[in-house]
């Protein structure tokens, strides 16, 4: 009892901590927030995709003044932007800019694949938004002397286009088609077109990624939003010699071919150093749940892909948003008189849906980011979105994958659950072997070997199920945390499946119920399969077995601040595990096992046929019975015999003789005169059980 109560006081103690360190994260906002205030005029509020950074400022890199050898104007008045709306579909509407004929934002909308509206705000650079660059990759800013000098020239339900023109010199056509059928698809096209009767020499083109910010999520210590926004890229062809730009030599484990860069990742300067790619199948930025993926539909060469972390403004509830941004370029080269160059490219623009990009050409789906466990994440996200269409609910769809892969692993937890039982049923015989060969480990080691073989015993069969729930686990955990499919999905008292259960706020702190369930599963899970305390134990086995019980409480802390989802699946799995216990722990150990003394040998084959097919004692035993049998070594289904007990007892009792117990320190003697006291009550309560029953 003093161990649960000491288990309940320390995660008392965590959860006050974590607490605190919420409050005061929110106390510090709060004054940073006053001081703000203090030193501005005006302070500026920005919701999700938003940035206090001025909107015609590039943020990648010093620009330099474009040379009197490009053919381009001087700077003039910039105008006002103006906003259009176009290419709506029943799953987003695109808002479109004359600031370089990009888009300023996308607005998803409710579908049977989204539960929940969102909003892709572009307020920095707008999404495909294009400037030029030197060689080297700096900008030229004066190089589009009006950027908000777009003038549209086409808007239908199916095609929007932009056009820019500079007096006999070049025009540029920013072209979007998008069909009613396309999902999330939009096409584009860049036209380049010379007006002059001479070549025209134009380095590089950059067109921006558009920006993604965190989105809006309870107080997790363990899961920073961070982790979440990454700039990505995806190359099929061979790293690059020069410098340190290719994935293999940047040490990541993703490999050449794709690679993923966290916002938390780059350092104090908030910047990657430029990639360049030598086959670029497709660039994106992504926060958890959505995702701005470009993909040419022609193969670039000297492809530049960077990204960085922008300046974000503060919530109503004086929270940062962090946000990152990033941007591609690539060569346009001499355009010769009247030439025109076109560049088309394939836009993905919403959530983060592995059924829909996997759709998609070139891996897509890669930019789920589901890590080295990906073979076990795409078949349970296949899986889910499969059984959630039939259930109709994707919590409903959680529960029944759970059960699912529970089921298919039945027989493997079978067979350890077996093996189970053999151990157990050897722990005599084996402790005697422990005993013999103390001071022999090597010769321990090989009658130990010897012992399991002749037993057919596999020690580590019991391992196996635990080794594989842990990259299942780790499957399904990456899977979750970013299926957009979960987010706004209302399943229970949960209203949302991608957030903490939250049944109520106290003091900024979420109040969480299905965490609860998940322990009390566990708990009960653990019960139903105690661990053997017999005195011939070691002390580390000992320890091990404390630390053991208060596993579903550190669950708990881990637990409690993720998604629904995931704490539904583990709740579920703990659910089946309890059933398949149940289910199985009646089963008697195999024959040849039950029966085996100390010295290692088989009573049965010594008894004959007749002990093997005696009657089991049907009734089930009480707790305390089955735990005085325990502590004695004894099984605990059918009846034993006067004879047994008393071997049984009097081999335990040599282990606390008043010699051994003289060698012992005062502190290991109390321990194991206590250990002697209950043997000796077991031993007196199924001595009188056995002569109550003749």
């Amino acid at each position: 009892m003093k161990n649960y109560l000491l288990g309940v006081s320390l995660l008392i103690l965590a959860f006050y901590l974590i607490w605190q360190q919420g409050a005061n994260q929110i106390d510090y906002a709060e004054q940073r927030a006053t001081e703000e205030q203090a030193q501005k005029a005006s302070q500026f509020f920005v919701e999700e995709n938003s940035s206090l950074s001025d909107s015609n400022t590039d943020p990648f890199f010093t620009s330099i003044q474009a040379t009197s050898e490009l053919p381009f104007q001087k700077v003039q008045e910039t105008g006002k932007e103006e906003l259009v709306s176009g290419l709506a579909t029943e799953l987003s509407t695109v808002t479109f800019s004359n600031h370089t004929g990009g888009i300023r934002g996308i607005q998803l909308h409710q579908s049977n694949r989204l539960s929940k509206a969102y909003d892709q705000n572009h307020t920095q650079v707008p999404l495909l938004g294009i400037s030029f660059e030197d060689s080297s990759g700096r900008q030229l800013p004066n190089a589009l002397p009006n950027p908000n000098g777009f003038q549209i020239i086409e808007n239908t339900p199916t095609r929007v286009v932009y056009r820019w023109e500079s007096k006999s010199n070049l025009r540029i056509d920013r072209i979007y088609e998008r069909q009613q059928g396309d999902g999330y698809i939009i096409k584009h096209h860049s036209v380049f077109t010379s007006l002059r009767d001479v070549p025209i020499a134009i380095e590089r083109v950059r067109m921006s990624l558009g920006s993604s910010f965190q989105i809006p999520r309870m107080y997790n210590p363990f899961d920073q939003a961070s982790t979440y926004l990454s700039v990505g890229y995806f190359n099929d062809g061979a790293p690059l010699a020069e410098g340190c730009s290719c994935a293999t030599c940047s040490g990541r484990i993703d490999g050449q071919k794709e690679e993923f860069f966290q916002l938390n990742e780059m350092g104090p300067t908030g910047k990657i150093e430029p990639r360049r790619l030598s086959k670029a199948k497709w660039a994106c930025v992504n926060n958890q749940f959505f995702v701005n993926l470009l993909r040419p539909e022609t193969e670039l060469s000297d492809f530049r892909v960077w990204g960085e972390s922008v300046q974000a403004n503060e919530n109503e509830r004086s929270e940062e948003i962090l946000g990152i941004t990033g941007a591609i370029s690539f060569p346009l080269g001499i355009l010769q008189p009247n030439e025109s160059k076109e560049f088309t490219f394939s836009l993905y623009a919403g959530p983060k849906d592995y059924v829909e990009l996997s759709k998609l050409a070139s891996d897509q789906k890669k930019v789920m980011q589901f890590g080295v466990f990906w073979w076990i994440s795409e078949p349970l996200s296949w899986s889910l979105n499969k059984l959630s269409s039939l259930c109709g609910s994707y919590g409903w769809g959680i529960i029944f994958l759970t059960i699912l892969v529970k089921l298919i692993l039945w027989p493997l937890t079978a067979q350890a659950t077996r093996s189970q039982k053999k151990m157990q049923a050897l722990q005599g015989p084996m402790s005697k072997l422990r005993e013999k060969h103390k001071g022999s480990p090597q010769k321990l080691n090989q009658e130990m070997m010897k012992f399991y073989k002749e037993h057919k015993v596999n020690p580590f069969a019991g391992c196996w199920p635990i080794l594989i729930q842990i990259p299942i686990f780790l499957g399904m955990f990456w899977m979750l945390r970013s299926a957009a499919e979960l987010y706004g999905q209302e399943f229970l008292w949960a209203n949302d499946l991608s957030e903490q259960d939250s049944v109520a706020m106290l003091q900024g702190f979420s109040l969480n119920i299905l965490p609860f369930f998940m322990v009390l599963t566990q708990w009960y899970q653990m019960r139903l399969n105690p661990m053997q305390l017999g005195p011939e134990m070691s002390e580390a086995q000992r320890i091990n077995a404390k630390m053991m019980r208060f596993m579903p409480f550190m669950f708990l802390i881990f637990l409690y601040f993720f998604s629904s989802a995931l704490v539904l699946y583990w709740t579920v799995q703990n659910i089946m595990t309890i059933l398949q216990t149940l289910l199985t722990k009646n089963v008697a150990p195999p024959e040849g096992i039950e029966g085996i003394d100390d010295s290692g040998k088989n009573e049965s084959s010594e008894k004959g046929q007749s002990n093997r097919n005696q009657k089991v004692i049907e009734d089930e035993l009480d707790e305390v019975s089955k735990n005085y049998r325990n502590l004695l070594g004894l099984k605990i289904r059918g009846r034993i015999k006067r004879s047994d007990l008393d071997i049984r007892y009097n081999e335990r009792m040599k282990n606390y003789s008043a010699k051994r117990l003289e060698a012992m320190t005062e502190k290991k003697k109390i321990l194991a005169e206590e250990k002697r006291d209950k043997l000796e009550e077991a031993y007196q309560a199924l001595k009188k059980e056995l002569e109550s029953g003749s």
